[in-house]
């Protein structure tokens, strides 16, 4: 598995040709965090895919709503096998931080941590 490399800034980075490019665990790590980071209904192709992090961030009662779909949305990433831990460190009324270790196709157990801004 390979996909285009991102900068800190989410965007991708061109001009160095192979290295712009993550391979491996490293493309499932960025894959989760960007699925994770998208909201609902910004892919045309599949507007149910993702989350809905404008109905759900910004309501404390919805803490295991945002598990279950934090859960889900990594479980259905291509090359995770399982969640082996997970913490959802802080939610507000606009931003949650999400912290997991996930075991990947590789049979490699990897951190993923993000955060999510509305």
């Amino acid at each position: 598995m390979r996909v285009s490399r991102l900068d800190s800034n989410g965007d991708w980075t061109f001009g160095k040709g192979r290295a712009n490019y993550v391979a491996d665990s490293g493309a499932i790590r960025q894959n989760v965090v960007t699925r994770l980071r998208s909201f609902k209904n910004d892919w045309f192709f599949d507007i149910d895919a993702n989350i809905d992090w404008f109905n759900i961030l910004g309501n404390r009662s919805n803490r295991k709503i945002i598990e279950s779909e934090v859960r889900r949305v990594t479980l259905e990433t291509e090359g995770v096998l399982t969640i082996d831990a997970y913490e959802l460190v802080s939610v507000t009324k606009r931003e949650a931080q999400i912290i997991m270790n996930i075991t990947t196709i590789f049979d490699e157990k990897i951190k993923v941590e993000t955060g999510i801004s509305i």
